[in-house]
């Protein structure tokens, strides 16, 4: 299937608890070689495709702690806090971005 094919579905199914994983996985992968903007867009398009998945929001803001951009990355784990306040995961990341803001 051809990319423009696969992107055509992929917005016709949306949003769809079974889309983003394909994205997901490449945005890590991006991540851990430091491929920020490119990991960026994965995991933007992950949780377009599927809102409902927290761990792709988890993924987004830590790629943005990453980038420094603490403010965007506080609104996607404030997301994934009112839908789950005990997840533990973002409250991790919760902590490490407000740590960075307050110096």
């Amino acid at each position: 299937m051809s990319p423009k094919l696969s992107e055509e579905l992929e917005e016709r199914l949306r949003p769809n608890r079974f889309l983003g994983y394909d994205r997901d996985h490449l945005g890590v992968a991006l991540l851990r070689r430091d491929m920020l903007e490119a990991a960026e867009s994965q995991f933007r398009r992950a949780v377009y495709l599927n809102p409902f998945e927290p761990g792709f929001k988890l993924h987004l803001a830590w790629c943005l702690y990453k980038m420094n951009r603490f403010r965007e990355a506080l609104d996607c784990i404030e997301e994934v806090r009112a839908d789950n306040p005990d997840n533990e995961d973002a409250l991790l990341i919760h902590q490490k971005i407000i740590e960075k803001m307050d110096t």
